[in-house]
């Protein structure tokens, strides 16, 4: 437990101290050389002090996040819902980022799917987080496919891209916090390296597991598998809001 906790904050002060040198010599410039520079320079020294703060803001909400998901007394509020539906509503969250970074994302999904039995605000953190990972290693001109269908008592999931896929090597330690693929080599994201392991856990609570299969340079699919609502439950969500890591 020590070794673990030792690693944990070692990792954190290490992620949380990059966003943190940033913004404060950016801000540090803007005060020090607030009369020569031009109004273009002034602007691009906010905007990223503005994107290091907001960076800063997302890795510590995923810390609690992550924190929550672990502590003994989080239990999963299972309820009946369509995931159809609730992919649907996630794949149009990411309308207007989809087409900026000009990627298709699309759902399939099988038909006469039964309901299944989760709690759905966990597993819309899951598909989400499922969804930014595959946009981050996708290119301009890609695809991602969130693909339903059901298998025998469960309802399988996979999310497939045709990004830039995990070496080998890699692929053991996606799940570990803030293990990022490629993380030796230049990127062009700033994702804190928690996503996967929310991800993990989250599964992990609904007894079930995050699968990965890659090819480099072809592409990645991850898949899950959620239970099929079995008679006797009566509680039907009406909305994928009531899930919060923060309360």
């Amino acid at each position: 437990t020590d070794q673990l906790r030792r690693e944990l904050v070692a990792n954190v002060s290490h992620d949380l101290r990059t966003p943190v040198t940033s913004l404060q010599g950016y801000l540090e410039t803007l005060v020090l050389k607030e009369g020569a520079l031009s109004p273009q320079e002034r602007r691009r020294y906010l905007d990223i002090a503005v994107a290091q703060s907001q960076r800063l803001g997302e890795l510590i909400g995923e810390l609690f996040e992550l924190t929550k998901l672990n502590s003994q007394e989080m239990r999963p509020r299972l309820e009946l819902f369509s995931l159809g539906e609730l992919v649907q509503d996630v794949v149009q969250k990411f309308r207007v980022i989809v087409e900026a970074k000009q990627v298709t994302l699309q759902a399939k999904l099988g038909e006469d799917l039964p309901v299944v039995s989760a709690d759905i605000g966990l597993i819309e953190r899951v598909l989400e987080n499922l969804i930014e990972n595959a946009l981050r290693y996708t290119p301009q001109g890609g695809r991602i496919i969130v693909i339903l269908s059901r298998v025998g008592e469960t309802i399988m999931t996979r999310v497939t891209d045709t990004g830039c896929g995990i070496p080998p090597s890699d692929l053991p330690h996606i799940f570990d916090r803030y293990y990022q693929v490629g993380k030796n080599h230049q990127r062009g994201d700033s994702g804190s390296g928690l996503g996967l392991a929310i991800t993990k856990r989250i599964l992990e609570l609904h007894e079930s597991a995050v699968e990965v299969q890659s090819v480099v340079n072809q592409g990645t699919t991850f898949s899950f598998h959620l239970a099929v609502a079995q008679p006797g439950i009566i509680r039907v969500a009406t909305s994928a809001t009531e899930y919060s890591p923060y309360r």
